[in-house]
């Protein structure tokens, strides 16, 4: 198995240990978030009737706000990342051991990964919109999201006659389904980026027999056009696009050892229906679905350009990896759909 193989087989081994272990730590959260729930749910139940008055919702927004965020803070203290980040440096050392046929260098301490993985940014795609972020700065953005989300609840509610224990019981679901998802999308891309960055350094520290990093998209219907089109692309070590680029982002860069440095043979890569080889791409990948599967990924319009070879995977987006509109598919490559 060639180097790049042994790298591969052994970061999609270890993203599976990855998830499994985001999921460990989505489970740590659960009994807060259920707290949070009966914590809103009684705080407006509680409320007078002068605190729904138009204009008078300050004070119950204040409180609701406070509820939230000291429920966001204790899940940030559930949750065991600073370790983790310990144990992904450790791993990227001997990922690169195992790969090449020189001693590999550490080149950090414990709490140098601590201090880089606390204040390291997460640059990620939602829609249209990029947003460079820390954890903290995530966790805070749900909190604010959880925020408004309760305040919209009660609001709408007043306007429709609602009574004070309805809204409490639409504000309690509320978290418990659709706050709960979101909590879940921000640990588990939090853990990715985490473990991303600590290997991150070990590369660094290494640099002198690295060629670059490759990104690898997961091969399978849930992955998004933006990793598509970006599968099995080179890029200089630290530099292009960096995994996690979206929330649930499972995409990861695989480190290029230089050639005077690597072990032989052939390798492979898994997929959605089994091993490949590593030289398969998520467009090689596609094009030997079935018509469903590829309009599960790419949608009808999308999929039916894809299939008549007038764009390829990585044309579906822009520089920055968002996904283009049809229109603007149309507009940028002159094509003319039916």
């Amino acid at each position: 198995m060639t180097s790049h193989g042994k790298l591969l087989e052994a970061l999609i081994r270890h993203q599976i240990y990855i998830q499994q272990y985001a999921g460990g730590q989505v489970k740590r959260a659960l009994p807060i978030l259920r707290q949070l729930a009966r914590d809103l749910r009684a705080r407006i139940a509680a409320a007078t009737a002068t605190e729904f008055q138009a204009g008078r919702m300050v004070a119950l927004e204040r409180d609701l706000r406070e509820i939230i965020v000291h429920a966001t803070t204790g899940i940030q203290g559930a949750l065991e990342l600073q370790d983790f980040a310990e144990q992904e440096a450790g791993f990227a050392a001997k990922l690169l051991a195992s790969g090449a046929t020189v001693e590999i260098r550490q080149g950090f301490t414990p709490e140098q990964i601590r201090a880089i993985t606390t204040r390291s940014k997460m640059t990620l795609l939602s829609g249209k919109t990029q947003k460079r972020l820390t954890i903290r700065q995530a966790f805070d953005d749900f909190a604010q999201g959880v925020g408004r989300d309760s305040m919209r609840v009660v609001q709408a509610g007043v306007l429709k006659g609602k009574t004070t224990d309805a809204m409490a019981r639409e504000v309690s679901q509320l978290v418990r389904t659709r706050s709960r998802q979101q909590a879940e999308a921000v640990i588990r891309t939090a853990t990715n980026h985490i473990g991303a960055t600590a290997r991150d350094e070990v590369y660094r520290a290494n640099a002198d027999i690295l060629e670059g990093e490759r990104f690898m998209a997961t091969l399978d219907s849930h992955t998004t056009i933006t990793c598509a089109g970006l599968d099995r692309t080179l890029h200089p070590l630290g530099q292009g696009p960096r995994p996690p680029l979206h929330y649930r982002c499972r995409s990861i860069r695989v480190p290029v050892v230089k050639e005077e440095y690597r072990l032989g043979g052939l390798g492979e890569r898994a997929t959605q229906f089994g091993p490949r080889s590593n030289k398969l791409t998520y467009g090689g990948f596609l094009r030997e679905q079935s018509v469903e599967f590829q309009n599960d990924v790419l949608g009808v319009e999308r999929a039916k350009l894809f299939r008549s070879g007038e764009l390829k995977i990585e044309q579906f987006t822009d520089d920055l990896g968002r996904s283009l509109s049809l229109d603007e598919l149309r507009a940028r490559y002159d094509l003319t759909m039916e």
